[in-house]
């Protein structure tokens, strides 16, 4: 295969981003959306063929693999659509999450797998380059075993816009959820309290610590006037300080003063900051048109979504209930 076929299913917010990019690389064939006017609006941007049903679009565009965008809620019954009725369909790319419920998510993957057709969840986070190099430095012990973990991001949705996409731990949740699980695994205790936006989760506290003795804290929010992306991973030796907006770690010792340089990317040298460049959707397409090519596994598999989605219920049923949640993860790589 050279340059495979992909077609956009939904063209909010997210899909307009794919669409940009799946044409900057010349793999756009054609975007669906249910409201035909805004499927002829971003169509028009790129020359390519517009439709208000989707299969349509994959038979008439002879796609080898689409990206779903639409609503979180709609997410489970069109990728199963899709993989059981297209056998032509060689990949589905999902925008997170898999589904909204983890009974759908695991629906899904096995529907996907049975029909043997790539299955990629966008976790676009887990696709920043800087946590890749974060994972990596834990693993290679530049701080010694993490010991805490905090997860902060917080930023703004119009109230409008919050019920397509569900709770806070589905919508942004997700993201840190999967970098837990590829940071620390086994059994673990999960406790969240939440603040609803007219009946739906819409901003959270969360701490999960584990049998081994590591805890992450998670601070979650769609209300909040700004934006932060940021994760501080303390360990036996030392901490990672990341940005991931601006792509930034910094890595200190513990025998280094507060005012003192950071480490270097060349370790053990010390007086820098590492930083990666890397626009995340654009890594994870790049991923999904790797694997449409070859057919190997993407780094974010319907497994990593799965066990995501296992996290987010455990969270909504410790908000709902006040009470303690067990949970268990398995290792997972990048």
């Amino acid at each position: 295969m050279a340059i495979p076929k992909i077609g956009i299913i939904g063209t909010g917010n997210m899909g307009r981003i794919h669409a940009r990019i799946l044409d900057s690389v010349h793999a756009l064939a054609g975007v669906s959306d249910i409201d035909i006017s805004k499927a002829k609006q971003e169509a028009s941007k790129y020359n390519v063929p517009h439709f208000d049903n989707y299969g349509q679009m994959i038979e008439e565009c002879n796609l080898d693999g689409v990206v779903i965008a639409t609503p979180s809620s709609t997410h489970a019954e069109i990728a199963m659509d899709v993989a059981e009725q297209f056998q032509e369909i060689k990949g589905i790319m999902i925008e997170k999450p898999l589904s909204s419920t983890l009974d759908d998510a695991k629906k899904v993957a096995k529907t996907i797998k049975e029909h043997n057709k790539v299955g990629l969840v966008s976790h676009t986070e887990t696709y920043n380059p800087i946590v890749e190099r974060a994972i990596q430095l834990i693993q290679n012990g530049a701080i010694g075993n993490p010991t805490a973990i905090i997860h902060d991001r917080r930023g703004f949705v119009q109230p409008e816009r919050i019920p397509s996409l569900g709770d806070v731990f589905e919508d942004i949740g997700v993201h840190d959820f999967d970098i837990m699980t590829r940071i620390s695994s086994g059994p673990a205790k999960l406790y969240s309290q939440c603040q609803e936006n007219k009946g739906i989760l819409n901003a959270g506290a969360i701490l999960v610590k584990f049998e081994n003795g590591t805890e992450h804290s998670f601070h979650l929010s769609r209300q909040y006037a700004g934006r932060k992306r940021n994760m501080d991973v303390s360990g036996t030796k030392g901490t990672l300080v990341l940005d991931l907006f601006g792509q930034i770690i910094k890595v200190q010792d513990l025998d280094q003063e507060p005012s003192a340089d950071s480490r270097t990317i060349s370790l053990p040298e010390r007086g820098a900051t590492i930083k990666v460049y890397g626009e995340p959707v654009r890594e994870a397409l790049t991923d999904f048109i790797t694997c449409l090519r070859t057919g190997r596994e993407p780094k974010v598999t319907l497994d990593d979504g799965v066990a995501a989605l296992a996290i987010v219920e455990a969270a909504r049923k410790s908000a709902r209930t006040g009470e303690v949640v067990d949970i268990s993860t398995e290792p997972r790589t990048m």
